[in-house]
């Protein structure tokens, strides 16, 4: 699915009207968080999807983010039926993009460039410049060496809330 271009795109809000919204990607930590144990990062990341639920937010995400939520689910739990649903609930909280040849050309000269970046994470990134998308939330502070992109850490708040418009 295409997204608006632009830093802010135009969605129709809770009671249909327009709200502008950054566009961001998420990162696939952002819901391991959210489901997983006691962590620093649980609440943030569950208070976000609850927004998102509620409209507030609405990300973008790579469709193979799905699949690495799903992988991440059956690992942890072994349940296929229930890492399947979790990632389908995640695909409908996000504008999913397929992964194009282009973002895996431009993430591996991310990946070689950057020195902790890992090679899926490097594909998330070229995924997100390719489309103009300039903000990704995630703990992943590796993404802050990948020029264009700038990181939001899900316990920010304000940045957090910045998303939201």
């Amino acid at each position: 699915m295409g997204a608006a271009e632009g830093r802010a795109a135009g969605r129709p809000g809770p009671r249909g009207i327009a709200v502008h919204l950054t566009r961001f990607l998420y990162d696939t930590a952002v819901f391991v968080y959210a489901l997983g144990g006691e962590h620093r990062y649980r609440e943030p990341c569950r208070a976000i999807l609850e927004r998102a639920r509620r409209g507030e937010l609405r990300g973008e995400a790579s469709a193979d983010m799905l699949q690495e939520l799903a992988h991440h689910r059956l690992r942890r739990t072994g349940d296929r039926v229930e890492a399947a649903r979790v990632a389908r609930a995640a695909g409908a909280l996000c504008d999913l993009h397929d992964v194009r040849v282009s973002d895996v050309r431009r993430g591996l000269d991310l990946l070689a460039d950057a020195s902790r970046l890992g090679a899926r994470d490097a594909i998330f990134a070229a995924l997100a410049l390719e489309r103009g998308i300039e903000v990704i939330l995630t703990s992943d502070r590796a993404f802050e060496e990948v020029g264009g992109l700038v990181r939001a850490d899900p316990t920010d708040a304000q940045a957090v809330s910045a998303l939201a418009g």
